[in-house]
């Protein structure tokens, strides 16, 4: 897929997942993350602590365009992939990278 038309997350890494010590590990680890985690063929993947519990801990972009919800799932629709289940294999392999990234 063009690079142009690719989805762009925007995922805001709570500290909290990293533990009690999260707040002093999460630039780490969102560096870490964008390095361990391949986005799929029509994806672009960013990560980035979330400090701010105003904003949303997912934000999605295209042509680094903020889309609302009706556009993201418009998006989802016209490749034929679920939205959801997308999120949840992001949300899984935030997990594992969290892992792994205490495992180094």
């Amino acid at each position: 897929m063009n690079k142009d038309m690719r989805i762009q997350l925007l995922y805001r890494v709570e500290p909290g997942c990293l533990g009690p010590d999260g707040i002093d590990q999460i630039e780490a680890f969102c560096q870490f993350a964008a390095k361990k985690i391949p986005p799929p063929n029509y994806a672009i993947f960013s990560f980035t602590p979330r400090y701010d519990k105003l904003l949303d801990e997912k934000e999605y972009s295209l042509m680094n365009r903020k889309l609302s919800d009706a556009q993201v799932t418009n998006y989802f629709e016209k490749i034929d992939k679920p939205l959801d289940e997308f999120e949840s294999q992001v949300d899984e392999l935030i997990a594992f990278a969290v892992d792994a990234f205490f495992d180094r």
